[in-house]
C-alpha cells in the first residue's frame, strides 16, 4: 500500500487532477461556453469578447488551445483563420455539432504543428489547466512566429465588490469548502515562466464580470460550472439551495477575470 506521502505527491496530485479534468469535460462538455456566455460587463460585454479584443486585426492564423466547445470561432470570419485545439473529445463533439472549426484532438504539450506557424495563440479559461505549465509555455512559444502573441485568460478572486461576499459566503456554507484548481498563478510568477521560453508579457489585467442570479437554474449552472473534485454531491445541492434563496432580478454572482497578453519577440525566439 502507497505511503501518504506518495499518495500527497505533485504527480499523485496532477494524476487525480488529470482523472477529474477527463471526466468533468466529459459529463458536462459546453458547461463553460454556458457559463460565460451570460458573465458580462459594461463596455466590454462577455470574457470571450474581451479576449478577442487582445487579438490585433484580422490575423492570418489563430490557435485556441484547450478550445472546449470552441466558443472563440465565431469571432474569425474564415474558417482558416483559427484552429481549436483540446484532448477533449466530449467538448470538440459539442464543437462539431455547433459546426465549429477545424478541430484537432491533441495535448498541449505536444502540439501536432510545426514551428513558428501561428500569427495568434489563445487560451480561454484553461492556462491553470496546463502540467507542466514550463512543457506547455514551451509548446505555445515554439508555434508563434516572431511578433506573435499569446493571450490567455484566467479566474481570479480579485476584483469584487462588498456586496459581492454575501454570495461568496453563501457558496462556501453550501459547499463547506472554497472551489479549486489544479495550480495559480501570481503575475509576476505567471510572467518569469513565460521569460524563461521567450514571451515578453506586455499586459497583465483583471475584470469584474457578473453573471445572473435570477433563478434556480441560474444557480445551478454557477454551481456546475466550479471545479469541485473532492465536494460532496449532497453539499453540491446545498450550495445551489443557497444561491437559489439570494435569487432575484438584480442579484448576480461575479466572474473575476486576468487576461494576460505575452509577445515572441521579433529579434528572439524561444528558448
Amino acid at each position: 500500500m502507497p505511503g501518504t506521502a506518495a499518495m500527497n505527491s505533485p504527480q499523485a496530485a496532477g494524476d487525480r487532477w488529470r482523472g477529474f479534468l477527463t471526466a468533468y469535460h466529459r459529463d458536462h462538455a459546453g458547461i463553460t461556453e454556458t457559463l460565460l456566455d451570460r458573465a458580462t460587463r459594461p463596455g466590454v460585454g462577455t470574457p470571450y469578447d474581451w479576449l478577442r479584443s487582445g487579438v490585433p486585426g484580422k490575423p492570418d492564423r489563430v490557435v485556441d488551445l484547450a478550445c472546449g466547445s470552441a466558443p472563440m470561432n465565431r469571432y474569425f470570419a474564415q474558417p482558416t483563420d483559427y484552429l481549436g485545439i483540446d484532448v477533449s473529445r466530449g467538448e470538440l463533439e459539442v464543437a462539431l455539432a455547433r459546426r465549429r472549426g477545424p478541430l484537432v484532438e491533441a495535448n498541449v504539450l505536444d502540439l501536432p504543428l510545426p514551428d513558428s506557424c501561428t500569427d495568434v495563440v489563445i487560451c480561454s479559461m484553461a492556462i491553470m489547466l496546463l502540467e507542466p505549465i514550463e512543457q506547455a509555455l514551451s509548446e505555445i512559444a515554439r508555434v508563434l512566429r516572431p511578433g506573435g502573441r499569446f493571450i490567455s485568460t484566467r479566474p481570479v478572486t480579485w476584483p469584487i465588490r462588498v456586496r459581492d461576499v454575501r454570495v461568496g459566503v453563501e457558496l462556501f456554507r453550501g459547499l463547506r469548502q472554497m472551489p479549486e484548481l489544479p495550480q495559480r498563478f501570481t503575475r509576476s510568477g505567471l510572467s518569469r515562466l513565460q521569460a524563461s521560453v521567450g514571451l515578453s508579457v506586455t499586459e497583465d489585467r483583471a475584470l469584474r464580470f457578473t453573471h445572473p442570479l435570477h433563478d434556480a437554474s441560474d444557480a445551478a449552472c454557477i454551481v456546475e460550472g466550479l471545479y469541485l473534485p473532492t465536494v460532496d454531491p449532497n453539499h453540491r445541492r446545498a450550495a445551489v439551495e443557497r444561491l437559489t434563496n439570494l435569487a432575484g432580478p438584480t442579484r448576480a454572482v461575479p466572474v473575476s477575470i486576468r487576461r494576460t497578453v505575452a509577445i515572441r519577440p521579433i529579434s528572439g525566439s524561444p528558448s
